[in-house]
């Protein structure tokens, strides 16, 4: 890939007519640009996802489980579309799919207040105008959604806890009825006890909501108690996927095998 190509010849396709699914992914490749290089004569676009192919349908929580670094955070960037090099095909049934990511601190802006922050996404919505009532009002049945007391929507994201601030974080993800969540290792970061509660808020917005879920972890137990389908990635590549429990049983590849024997489930 030399260094004056700027794009590569992929096919990103919202309000795709794919039936019952809210994304499919076909023969994804997927680089990510080496700044450094970009004037040195040599390539400026480094492969991280190969031959990537998979479907999440309607109403389904997918996991995608791998070691740091073998490209599930990439893989939900180029979904997203904040990563534009790839070739392939990304047909969603959506708009840009919503994500909860890891660390909430990180993720909301210190310096405004929770109830800004979830008014935000109201205010930039594209495919309609808010009034000030009916974001207030949208408000109030989104924290009442996620269990996030009102008190909570004058206080600063350094003034919660954890728990609150992932709420706060799925609560502003919800605001416009996505279809699609991208859930981005988002109990990682909290204890045993909080990390229950989040996945129980999870799986009810799922239930309730009628949420697809793309569900991102490196820790297989918490996979198993939320997700219908598993896809195991490995250094850019998907090496397996199935049914969790039919994958847990009786794994295919060796890397799967020693994924799941590391965490105690063999």
């Amino acid at each position: 890939m030399s260094g004056g190509q700027t794009r590569l010849n992929g096919v990103r396709d919202v309000h795709a007519d794919i039936g019952d699914r809210v994304l499919v992914a076909r023969n994804l490749d997927v680089y990510y640009r080496d700044r450094t290089k970009l004037f040195g004569g040599h390539d400026a676009l480094k492969q991280v996802l190969f031959d990537v192919s998979f479907e999440i349908g309607a109403g389904e929580i997918v996991g995608l489980c791998g070691e740091s670094g073998c490209g599930k955070t990439t893989l939900s960037k180029a979904i997203c579309g904040i990563i534009r090099d790839f070739s392939g095909e990304l047909l969603l049934a959506d708009d840009r799919p919503q994500m909860v990511f890891q660390d909430p601190y990180s993720s909301l802006n210190p310096a405004k207040r929770v109830g800004w922050l979830l008014e935000e996404p109201l205010r930039v919505d594209p495919a309609r105008r808010w009034t000030a009532d009916e974001r207030a009002k949208r408000i109030t049945e989104v924290t009442d959604q996620v269990e996030l007391p009102a008190k909570l929507l004058e206080r600063y994201p350094d003034e919660l806890s954890g728990g609150q601030r992932q709420r706060v974080s799925i609560a502003a993800a919800i605001m416009r009825n996505p279809k699609f969540l991208i859930a981005d290792e988002p109990v990682s970061a909290l204890d045993v006890t909080i990390q229950k509660q989040v996945l129980e808020l999870l799986d009810s917005l799922h239930d309730n909501l009628g949420l697809s879920i793309l569900f991102i972890s490196h820790d297989l137990r918490v996979v198993y108690q939320i997700c219908d389908r598993v896809m195991i990635m490995r250094e850019g590549r998907i090496l397996e996927q199935g049914v969790v429990g039919d994958v847990y049983r009786n794994p295919q590849e060796d890397y799967t095998r020693t994924l799941l024997e590391a965490a105690g489930l063999r």
